[in-house]
This record gives structure tokens, sequence and C-alpha cells, in this order.
């Protein structure tokens, strides 16, 4: 059973998940900044995990260009954790959502961070993966992603760079398609292309048509 408040179509046709790590760098804030803000307009519905770093971001910046936003909680709908993010989390209410499995008075225990991200996963047509450690959370829930045969985006960092490490692992291995923009990602996933569905003209194939047409 899941429990939710707020006012997003939670089967809406775009859901974009964006993740990363809890400790981003300044280009890891500036990729999600601007990946988001090209996302205005799209119709997509952007998911995370309102945690410290990308999820945040994306989720403020989602807040900023217009953008329907939905968090999933690793805890009850009675709280908001972390506490500093609780302002955002009103205002998702009202242009997104909060979404969760966990009854109220659960506490967010470090086993219930894993457990939502399967939400996370199963949610979205689209993971993306913004910055993460080799052994990040971002990367559980990339790999569920995976199994559940989503599309999977990694932005790539700088050799070396330890917050590179898991994106660059993703992408490296196949499990998940480089992209440097917002537009890489809307060509890939196809979101470009308007679909016109042409009106054909049925001919009634009735007795009475045969007659007046003199086929019988």
């Amino acid at each position: 059973m899941l429990y939710y408040k707020g006012n997003a179509d939670l089967n809406t046709e775009k859901i974009v998940a964006v993740v990363g790590t809890r400790t981003p760098s300044a280009y890891g804030k500036e990729m999600t900044e601007k990946f988001i803000s090209d996302l205005a307009n799209s119709g997509c519905l952007v998911v995370s995990g309102l945690a410290y770093g990308i999820d945040i971001t994306a989720h403020k910046s989602s807040l900023d260009n217009g953008l329907s936003t939905v968090g999933v909680l690793a805890h009850g709908l009675d709280r908001v954790y972390p506490s500093v993010h609780s302002n955002y989390a009103t205002k998702m209410i009202s242009q997104g959502g909060l979404l969760t499995e966990f009854m109220s008075d659960t506490n967010p225990d470090k086993e219930n961070f894993p457990k939502r991200n399967r939400i996370v996963a199963g949610m979205c047509d689209a993971l993306v993966v913004v910055e993460s450690k080799r052994g990040g959370g971002s990367l559980i829930t990339a790999t569920i992603a995976n199994s559940y045969n989503k599309d999977i985006f990694a932005f790539p960092g700088r050799a070396g760079e330890v917050l590179s490490e898991g994106c660059n692992g993703l992408i490296k291995s196949n499990r998940a398609n480089l992209i440097e923009s917002t537009a890489d990602l809307m060509y890939i996933m196809n979101w470009n292309q308007e679909v016109k569905r042409k009106k054909t003209n049925q001919i009634p194939f009735t007795l009475n048509y045969l007659l007046k047409s003199n086929q019988l």
C-alpha cells in the first residue's frame, strides 16, 4: 500500500527520476539545475527522494521552474526528514506531492532508504544519475531500475574523481546512456516527437451501403 498527499498525476506519460550523491560538488549542483531548467515546459514529472544533495536540488529546481515534483519518503507522511527540507515539502504538496509505503509513526531508519529506492525506480520512465560514488545509494536505484527495464542515464565526470566513479562506471559497463544535456535524454527517449494521430474515415460496410453503391 502506498500513502500519498499532493496533486500530481502519478500516471503521467513522462516521469524522470533524478538521483545522486548527498554531498555533490559545484559541478553536480550546476548540472542538476541546468538539467531541470531545460525540462521546463516538457510536461515531465520529476521524482526524487527529498534527501540532501542532488535530491533536494532536483526538487527545488523543479519548484522554481514550474515542474511538478514528487518526493518518495523513507518514513511516514507525518514527518519530513531531513527537517530542514520541510518548507520544500510543503510547497511540493501543492506542486507535486509526497509518496511513501511507510505508515505514520515510522522513523527514517537506515534500512528504509534502500527500500524506498525501488519505488523511485518503479515510478520513472527514465532515471538520471548526476553524481555518485562507486558504492553510493544512487547505484542501488540504478540497479533496481535496470532490473525493471527502465532507461538509465548518467552524466559523466572527471576521471579519478570520487564523485564521478559511480556515473562513469555505469556508462563504462553499458548500464547507462551517457548524456550531457536534457536534449540528449529527450532525443533518446523520443520525447521530442509529437505523435500525430491521423483520423481515418471508415466506410460503413453494411448491406444498405452495398445496395446504394450497386455492389450487390
